[in-house]
């Protein structure tokens, strides 16, 4: 089954609650978090002290997606907030296997992100120890970007390296419906949407749905 993840980058802070008993009532399992820190990416947002509390406050489980420089310091905290879900990046630490071995020891499940500019076949040391794979199908950490195309044939050749391994390949940034449907289509299984989805429109909640579903119409193929 495919899951689509509302980003909490997305959604009316002032409303986060309401916003996300919403998304669960309407079936939506799991809520993607964004760390920043000002230093990996531009951007600072969401540290581990209110992402336990958004754990606390929502129904839904968390993926949160650790944006920051020398993940290593910060792990424990993270893995404190009570997540099922972290994800490093392969380019903030040379350290990226104790990483996921921290993760994993604490029973999470564990992802590693790649940029839009890093080589796919740099994930091959670690097919045996995670549980998923974050493709950024923009430059992670700034606003108002549109999805790269060539996101599609990325998705397309993890796909293939995988083979029959039991991760998922999930895809962030700047997806829509049409978009969605494409990277599922490619061999994605995790798709994270902000603004499409949080905005108040229930004919998009209710397409969405039906991608998790599996149901698509042949003029998104």
């Amino acid at each position: 089954m495919n899951l689509i993840l509302p980003s909490i980058f997305a959604a009316d802070l002032m409303n986060l609650k309401s916003e996300c008993d919403v998304l669960y009532e309407e079936g939506f399992q799991v809520l993607h978090v964004d760390m920043m820190d000002g230093n990996f990416v531009p951007h600072i947002a969401f540290g581990p002290e209110q992402i336990k509390n958004i754990k606390k406050q929502v129904n839904m489980k968390l993926d949160v997606h650790m944006m920051v420089s020398a993940p290593e310091q910060h792990i424990a905290s993270v893995l404190d907030t009570g997540a099922e879900m972290i994800s490093v990046h392969y380019e903030s630490t040379p350290h990226i296997r104790f990483v996921i071995d921290q993760i994993k020891q604490h029973g999470r499940k564990a992802g590693i992100v790649i940029n839009p500019g890093t080589d796919t076949s740099l994930l091959k040391p670690f097919l045996n120890i995670i549980d998923y794979v974050l493709v950024m199908s923009i430059n992670p950490g700034r606003p108002n970007q549109v999805f790269m195309e060539e996101t599609i044939d990325r998705i397309r050749e993890l796909k293939v390296m995988i083979g029959q391994r039991d991760i998922q390949i999930e895809v962030d940034g700047g997806v829509d419906e049409s978009i969605a449907s494409q990277c599922i289509e490619a061999g994605a299984s995790l798709v994270v949407i902000g603004s499409y989805l949080f905005s108040n429109n229930k004919a998009h909640v209710k397409n969405l749905k039906s991608l998790e579903h599996g149901e698509r119409k042949d003029e998104r193929k």
